[in-house]
């Protein structure tokens, strides 16, 4: 086992900050930054470990046909059937095997490249067929994500080929076991692979009629479980944003000299979900009376904020935090501005209880669901 492994920092401080432990959900999709055995079957709607906002490159048709109405184009929401495959037509995923289709926002960040690449330009019915190339898929293979951990940090009983998570909520394979330590791979089973995507478009939603707006309620990981699961939301997204810096790490928030808070972005369908809906869900999420704290977590990065994008929005969050501090006797301390500065956060963020939270015990983000939501999995 070679004695100096180079990591990224999330990766080393999270086998540092507290042991890892076997993972309990065997499966991941493909906007998911969750890693399993190559043998697992990847499923659809998460992100994978290297994903990257766009530059959009669609396939050849999307450029040409993007002005079109009845076509997927960029900031439309889209669903698609697919089946994703390598270059020997072995299928590693699909949308029958899953048990549910890829959903996400053309050209934005919340699915691999290649499922943009492949819907970008098809009219609701149509199908496409698409060749991937790796960087545009699972990404390349990386080698600052292949870590060494010390013998006294790692868990007994841990044998190659195990899944395991670290404390950051990432999932890493087990390559080597010896007397020194355990050498994991947290780079997605499908890295450096070119793919096949063959994709059918089911429904759209055009940009026009959705919406965006952010929230503010303390730690974000929570709060995001409780939009993912309101009917009407198509996509969320944990960021940090109203700081004074652009894109800053979770380090620099957490340091408390950017003026960031941590958010969760929701996109949402108003002819599904009025904004005031989403506000009732904003106000039962957190105190809204405690300055830049939300129980145990203290900080700016933790204060009550709605974050508007237009000014109907606006008038709808002053009009409910107007009731809201005449229930709670005039003392809700919720900062309504409008949105500025975001960046979304780190990948291992997004989505965290859904994919297991601390513990690996994944959370249901089923519309509709009702669960209890553990606040750190």
């Amino acid at each position: 086992m070679a004695s100096a492994v180079r990591a990224t920092v999330g990766v080393r401080a999270a086998c540092k900050l507290a042991p890892f432990r076997p993972a309990t959900s065997r499966c991941f999709k493909p906007a998911a930054a969750a890693l399993e055995k190559p043998s697992v079957k990847p499923q659809a709607h998460r992100q994978p470990q290297q994903h990257r906002r766009l530059p959009l490159r669609l396939a050849a048709a999307a450029s040409a046909d993007a002005s079109a109405a009845a076509v997927a184009s960029p900031g439309d929401y889209v669903e698609l059937n697919y089946t994703v495959s390598l270059n020997d037509g072995t299928v590693v995923d699909s949308s029958e095997a899953a048990g549910e289709q890829a959903c996400f926002v053309l050209g934005g960040s919340r699915a691999v490249a290649g499922f943009h690449q492949a819907a970008g330009g098809l009219a609701v019915g149509e199908s496409r067929k698409f060749v991937v190339q790796a960087a545009d898929a699972y990404g390349v293979k990386k080698e600052e994500l292949v870590v060494e951990v010390p013998r006294s940090q790692a868990p007994d009983g841990l044998q190659k080929g195990q899944v395991v998570q670290l404390s950051n909520g990432m999932q890493a394979t087990v390559v080597d076991v010896d007397d020194e330590g355990v050498t994991i791979d947290a780079n997605h089973p499908l890295a450096g692979r070119d793919l096949t995507f063959d994709v059918e478009l089911t429904k759209r939603i055009p940009a026009a009629d959705l919406e965006t707006a952010a929230f503010g309620a303390g730690c974000f990981w929570s709060v995001e479980l409780a939009f993912q699961r309101v009917p009407g939301v198509v996509q969320t997204a944990v960021g940090y944003s109203q700081g004074r810096t652009k894109n800053p790490t979770y380090q620099d928030v957490c340091s408390g000299t950017t003026g960031h808070n941590e958010v969760v972005q929701v996109v949402y369908a108003p002819a599904e979900v009025s904004f005031d809906q989403l506000l009732d869900v904003f106000w039962s999420k957190h105190d809204p009376t405690t300055p830049n704290r939300q129980g145990n977590d203290v900080g700016e990065q933790y204060r009550s904020g709605i974050y508007y994008t237009n000014d109907a929005q606006r008038v709808a969050a002053e009009a409910s935090k107007t009731r809201q501090n005449a229930k709670l006797g005039g003392s809700v301390v919720t900062e309504i501005e409008p949105v500025t500065s975001y960046s979304d956060a780190e990948e291992y963020h997004q989505q965290y209880l859904a994919k297991g939270g601390r513990f690996g015990q994944p959370q249901s983000a089923a519309k509709g669901c009702t669960d209890p939501i553990r606040c750190y999995g």
